[in-house]
């Protein structure tokens, strides 16, 4: 018998170790990580404090874990997703803390203090919205200018790009329906673009627009869902694709409303 075996872990400590381990897959989870390597992390840190059977069930928005210990008490727990992004930074300190707990099996407390430090750390948080501004705006004018725009094309989608990243900074604490927050942003940013053109900022609209365009498609998430149903995660992999389709139609309707209402008003052009 091993040595884990001859002391099995107590109710509360099977349960606490449970939620850390949930602690950790959500915030990977909801910070882009593949449904196999936030199962196995889960499954990985349960196994370390103890042994028996752990099973791990998880989707876009939930996740199951089951444990059956050696002291033939079983346990399960849930945990509710509502969002998700993509943060590779966070991503790869959660995967490092991971590997951590595995190898040195520390406490809870400190779990939860890690946890908490990776996801909401202030600077982090600071230097992570000054280099999303600036990747936007690189992006928005570079896409522009590369699909035959002019450099004033890309100047107007780089400052529309500053207006879009406030919006959407300002307007998703407030939002929990993604598709609908994509459609009204997107409506936002087409009005946006609009108006910079009309201003005299830019020149060719259908350039601006493919800018921001490009700052909304759901690309990851596309290829993020063919790699979960590849790998065997059919499910999740499905829905992961019609959340991405959906999106998509959120954006191409909203710049069609955007166009729709600026040639109601028919707003002149400057200059």
């Amino acid at each position: 018998m091993s040595a884990k075996e001859s002391n099995p872990i107590s109710c509360f400590e099977a349960e606490k170790v449970m939620e850390k381990a949930l602690d950790i897959g959500e915030a990977m989870l909801c910070s882009g990580a593949e449904i196999l390597r936030v199962e196995d992390t889960i499954m990985r840190i349960c196994l370390a404090y103890g042994d028996g059977i752990v099973d791990v069930f998880t989707i876009l928005s939930l996740i199951i874990l089951s444990w059956h210990t050696t002291d033939d008490k079983n346990y399960t727990q849930t945990r509710r997703i509502y969002s998700y992004s993509t943060n590779l930074k966070k991503l790869e300190e959660l995967n490092a803390l991971s590997r951590y707990i595995c190898e040195e099996k520390p406490s809870c407390d400190f779990i939860e203090e890690q946890v908490e430090r990776i996801m909401y750390e202030k600077d982090t948080k600071k230097t992570g919205s000054a280099v999303l501004l600036f990747g936007n705006v690189l992006g928005a004018a570079g896409f522009a200018v590369f699909f035959g725009g002019m450099l004033r094309d890309g100047i107007a989608a780089g400052i529309a790009a500053v207006f879009l990243y406030l919006w959407m900074n300002f307007y998703q604490k407030h939002s929990s329906n993604r598709v609908m927050f994509t459609l009204l942003t997107s409506f936002v940013a087409g009005f946006i673009c609009i108006l910079m053109v009309r201003l005299g900022i830019g020149v060719n609209q259908d350039k601006v627009m493919i800018g921001i365009i490009m700052l909304l498609i759901p690309g990851i998430n596309m290829m993020n869902s063919l790699r979960d149903m590849i790998c065997g995660d059919i499910i999740t992999g499905m829905l992961k694709l019609a959340e991405s389709l959906m999106v998509a139609v959120a954006i191409a309707g909203g710049f069609a409303l955007a166009i729709i209402l600026a040639g109601f008003l028919a707003i002149p052009f400057v200059g």
